[in-house]
């Protein structure tokens, strides 16, 4: 097979969309390298052929193996979502993770899901020369012999036989989902890891998932009982006190489905507040109290309150955007905002309870600034914050406050949080 084609990148790349729940992973992101077995230096790989072969593992693998090895038996293993992916590749391509370097649009945190997460890996378009089973050499030569799986190979070649065939001048550009390739894999990952379409590059320059993004979109799933005053509340002081069932806590709100994709909310709230409480914070703010509590410290790092706030009421005046990464927690938020379901209750005697669903969506986020923002409005629906607080966190009150006067900010459980969609500026993808 002729592949002399020529390609700006030399790579043939997949992107793919996938699922998953994160209740059973410490995020997305391989926290360390997926381990190499170091009692050999050489591991089997089926030919096109079907002939059985040894491929010599590089110097540099061996080495990281040992080192990951050493420290997997001083700590427990820890599992991730990238790992179960690129353990699925490497079994089915027999491909070095290197080589495949497989990478995700966002590093979801530990317990949180997805529906559109945006994962890409790439093949060397050099390893698919290769009908008679013969080793194709790629890289330094002392990097060994890399050969594909006569399981990959054909359908690595039909896709990229694909690529090469499209017309780009055709008005419609199809959608070609690699459903093969989607299958192979999907039968050596976990169920709660799903890929729901794969396809191909077609772009000029490399494609990198977190790079070129025009809109993250996150939802975050809540329950909740609505606060309510007693039943035949007649007074004024018997109307304050809540319903005795406000205050039995979430395990009546638990439901069969939930598999663990929803936060049940502990307290009654306020429907309408939470409402209200998202509306500060859409347009252009500094969030710099709405990230991990480990940037929040006060360092060198991060500049003082009245610095910020001076910072962001030139950037407002200029419509200036930061170029020296000095700000770089004053971003755009595009939409914060809630949709209420409520549900049935045929009795009609308790206080009714609601699902919320809040969506946000900006180019990007920091590190828990999604479950930051929900837990300071649920704190806003329950009483514990005022309207006004959000404005104060976000350096916009004119008012001297201090950082060790701020209010808390409590962050929510990553449950209830899913990476819902990803947008990318330039749609180039067969």
């Amino acid at each position: 097979m002729d592949m002399t084609t020529p390609s700006p990148s030399k790579l043939l790349t997949f992107v793919m969309t996938v699922q998953y729940n994160g209740f059973a992973y410490a995020g997305f992101q391989r926290q360390s390298r997926t381990p190499i077995s170091t009692s050999s230096n050489e591991e089997d790989i089926t030919t096109s052929t079907g002939e059985k072969r040894k491929r010599n593992h590089t110097h540099q693998e061996v080495k990281a193996a040992k080192n990951n090895n050493k420290s997997a038996r001083k700590s427990t293993t820890v599992v991730t979502v990238q790992d179960q992916i690129e353990n699925a590749l490497h079994k089915w391509t027999g491909l070095s993770l290197s080589t495949l370097r497989v990478r995700g649009a966002g590093r979801t945190d530990k317990g949180v899901h997805a529906t559109h997460q945006v994962v890409a890996f790439d093949v060397p378009l050099s390893l698919l020369n290769n009908d008679n089973g013969e080793a194709s050499k790629y890289g330094d030569d002392r990097d060994g012999d890399i050969i594909i799986s006569a399981h990959a190979l054909p359908l690595l070649q039909e896709s990229y036989r694909t690529l090469v065939e499209y017309d780009s001048t055709t008005e419609t550009k199809p959608f070609i989902d690699q459903w093969m390739i989607r299958r192979a894999l999907s039968t050596r990952l976990p169920t709660d890891i799903v890929i729901r379409s794969i396809r191909i590059w077609n772009g000029s320059m490399p494609f990198e998932a977190r790079q070129n993004v025009a809109c993250k979109t996150y939802i975050y799933r809540l329950r909740f009982r609505c606060r309510a005053p007693q039943p035949n509340a007649k007074s004024m002081e018997a109307q304050t006190n809540l319903h005795p069932v406000c205050n039995a806590g979430p395990h009546l709100l638990r439901r069969l489905n939930d598999n663990n994709t929803v936060w049940l909310s502990p307290w009654p709230l306020d429907k309408e507040k939470l409402v209200q409480a998202c509306k500060p914070f859409v347009g252009r703010h500094d969030f710099c109290n709405f990230v991990h509590k480990a940037e929040r410290k006060v360092g060198n790092s991060r500049p003082s309150l009245i610095r910020r706030r001076e910072r962001y009421q030139h950037s407002i005046s200029n419509d200036a955007e930061d170029k020296n990464g000095e700000d770089k927690y004053l971003m755009s938020l595009f939409e914060f905002g809630v949709q209420f379901r409520p549900e049935e209750d045929p009795d009609k005697i308790l206080p009714p309870i609601f699902d919320a669903t809040f969506s946000l969506k900006a180019k990007g986020f920091h590190r828990s600034q999604v479950r930051n923002l929900v837990g300071f409005v649920v704190d806003v629906a329950r009483g514990e914050r005022s309207l006004n607080d959000a404005r104060v966190l976000l350096g916009e009150s004119g008012s001297a406050d201090t950082e060790k006067s701020l209010p808390t900010v409590n962050s929510a459980p990553s449950a209830g949080l899913c990476l819902a969609m990803v947008e990318y500026e330039h749609n180039e993808f067969l």
